[in-house]
């Protein structure tokens, strides 16, 4: 999944294993019985994105995806989702990605998202 290396054990940034949404995606997605490896690659990948969005947590992205209606009800906001969406697409383009791997890392944060109750989608892996 990503091509850092960790040592035995390790795993990236106690902040984001500790946060909520992370823990709520990979019960969600299933990735709780993926191998350490991978899960590590996750958390990766994550961090990194969270790092380009403006050094902001998991919680916050999820958070900036919705606002609050009338009558104090949570909504999606179309205005934080495109933005999100956008910020998603750069992020890719900035490591480099192009493609299948573009597509591949795009939707793995839009897992994150999808998983925290942000209706987002994404391109087909197979472009």
């Amino acid at each position: 999944m990503s091509d850092v290396s960790y040592e035995e054990g390790s795993l990236p940034s106690d902040g984001i294993v500790a946060s909520p949404a992370v823990a709520r995606w990979f019960s969600s997605a299933g990735y709780d019985a993926a191998s350490e490896a991978d899960r590590r690659a996750l958390l990766d990948d994550l961090e990194a994105f969270c790092a380009y969005a403006g050094d902001r947590e998991p919680d916050e992205l999820v958070r900036s995806c919705f606002r609050i209606g009338e009558g104090g009800t949570k909504a999606i906001s179309v205005k934080g989702r495109r933005e999100m969406q956008e910020t998603i697409e750069a992020f890719v383009a900035h490591r480099g990605l192009s493609g299948h791997a573009g597509t591949v890392m795009g939707n793995r944060i839009r897992s994150f998202l999808i998983h925290n109750g942000v209706f987002m989608q994404g391109v087909p892996s197979f472009r």
